[in-house]
């Protein structure tokens, strides 16, 4: 009995909170021509519209190139993680540049964005929901936790081909080694890029630090 009347309480709340994002969506689109690897700010720029349809305050969380940059601070495939949080969802946006082998050169970029309601739709906790064994306020309280987990990244940043130079004057030869970039903290609580090779991690600084004047 208790768990009819909660299931009942969950329906009506779930009708106050209309812009939850319930179901999983999947958007790709094909830029053509545009065949250049970008920067992360640039390649950001190329995902924010289709982001900013779901939610015009999406908050960036994480940044990852799995193969790096080049020697000019672009790549050619860059993933970007954000926080929706009036929709209570995540999304992943990926641009990436197609490779046409029998051309033996890229073909076009694309872009995907994945959008993933929290937690997700076939979860055994949204079943609890349902069946009135887990109030569905319950499920607000784990958005935030899950929201404060990680902090959300600034909106102005130093871009890769500016880390680049910092990135080189420690000693990282892009051209040469293999290494993933992403965003993340320093042993000592910095805000960093982090490139990571297989013997060795480097930080570089991800925002830029303001200067004060006397």
């Amino acid at each position: 009995m208790i768990s009819k009347f909660r299931s009942l309480y969950n329906k009506i709340d779930r009708l106050f909170d209309p812009y939850a994002i319930t179901q999983e969506t999947n958007i790709s689109r094909d830029f053509g021509m545009d065949k250049q690897p970008k920067t992360a700010k640039q390649a950001l720029q190329m995902i924010l519209p289709t982001v900013r349809k779901f939610d015009q305050k999406a908050c960036l969380k994480s940044i990852v190139s799995q193969h790096g940059i080049d020697l000019h601070g672009t790549s050619a495939h860059w993933e970007f993680f954000f926080d929706l949080d009036r929709r209570k969802a995540k999304l992943t946006g990926e641009w990436a540049l197609v490779w046409d082998d029998n051309a033996d050169n890229y073909a076009s970029s694309h872009i995907e964005v994945i959008v993933r309601p929290f937690p997700p739709a076939d979860s055994p906790l949204r079943h609890m929901v349902q069946e009135g064994h887990l109030l569905y306020r319950q499920l607000a309280g784990m958005w935030k936790q899950e929201r404060e987990r990680r902090l959300d990244l600034p909106g102005r940043f130093r871009d890769t081909d500016v880390a680049l130079a910092d990135f080189s004057q420690q000693g990282l030869d892009v051209t040469l080694t293999e290494f993933s970039l992403s965003t993340g903290y320093s042993p000592d609580g910095r805000l960093c890029w982090i490139a990571q090779t297989r013997y060795k991690t480097y930080y570089v600084a991800f925002a830029q630090v303001p200067r004060f004047h006397r």
